[in-house]
């Protein structure tokens, strides 16, 4: 009989717990809980702001590599041009200079102009 009486009990707190509203936080407990969130948030931001920040400073980082060399290449050929002048220039060295550093052409040339690769369509009428 006690047995039977503490298993009915056992099942009647089970019905008050899954009928029985929940309980309402308090509002220093709501507070701690925004609190929470927002400082969740605010560590996240901060996260990613860290990443975005680190990837931009290897991008960088990359381009500053790419700038070294191309500035010791073209301190190279400066070096090599300051040694040439001294010593006299022949035809075909002006010419190869004149044509890679400043675009230039002699007249027997044909020159073709191609379109910037953004511009491959046709012109509209």
């Amino acid at each position: 009989m006690i047995a039977q009486y503490s298993h009915e009990k056992r099942r009647l707190n089970s019905a008050e717990k899954q009928s029985a509203p929940r309980r309402s936080e308090t509002p220093a407990e709501t507070k701690e809980t925004l609190t929470r969130i927002v400082l969740t948030a605010l560590l996240l931001y901060a996260a990613f702001s860290l990443a975005a920040a680190g990837q931009a400073l290897y991008e960088a980082e990359n381009t500053e590599r790419e700038l070294c060399t191309a500035l010791a290449a073209a301190q190279a050929e400066n070096r090599l041009a300051r040694e040439k002048s001294g010593q006299g220039w022949s035809a075909e060295e002006i010419e190869a200079l004149a044509r890679r550093r400043l675009g230039l052409v002699m007249p027997r040339d044909r020159i073709f102009l191609f379109p910037p690769p953004d511009a491959t369509q046709a012109p509209q009428r």
